[in-house]
């Protein structure tokens, strides 16, 4: 049975949206990954913002194609490739591609985020291990090969300070 194309062009057009979208963030991403390398601290918090205001408009597109979706298929709990079975083949075939893309974008928006968290998290370690071995905390409990409590101390801290 194919309903009204109508529903379905307005589901096209906001996935098309989306899409833009999704190219424009995964563009922002890549210059957040190399802002983080070049530690460009000032750009950083420009793009962050950029890809927050992208996201938030993603989301806005997202809760509007949701409740087209909602209106057009009431109660049921239909996946987008049953619901594009109501429209004609032209729209369904238009809908699927531009659904494919999108899921396509967000996955590597997806991993364009784990890669950048993870040069974070293995940088953030890095220098942590740099602090702890360098200055130790009081608060750290270190034995010794006998099983003793021995407090740290820092091996050598160097402070070059130009007057």
């Amino acid at each position: 049975m194919i309903k009204t194309d109508e529903a379905g062009l307005k589901i096209n057009a906001l996935l098309t949206k989306e899409n833009e979208l999704l190219t424009v963030i995964l563009a922002e991403q890549r210059v957040l990954r190399e802002t983080v390398k070049t530690r460009e601290w000032n750009t950083l918090e420009a793009t962050i913002y950029k890809i927050q205001l992208l996201s938030d408009q993603f989301n806005q597109l997202e809760a509007t194609r949701s409740s087209v979706v909602q209106e057009l298929v009431h109660d049921e709990d239909l996946d987008i490739y049953q619901i594009s079975h109501l429209f004609s083949s032209d729209l369904r075939q238009s809908l699927l591609e531009n659904f494919r893309l999108m899921r396509q974008k967000l996955s590597v928006s997806k991993i364009e985020n784990e890669s950048i968290s993870e040069y974070l998290r293995i940088t953030k370690d890095f220098i942590q291990n740099v602090f702890d071995n360098a200055v130790p905390q009081s608060r750290n409990t270190v034995y010794s090969n006998k099983g003793t409590i021995v407090k740290p101390m820092p091996e050598s801290v160097i402070v070059d300070q130009l007057l």
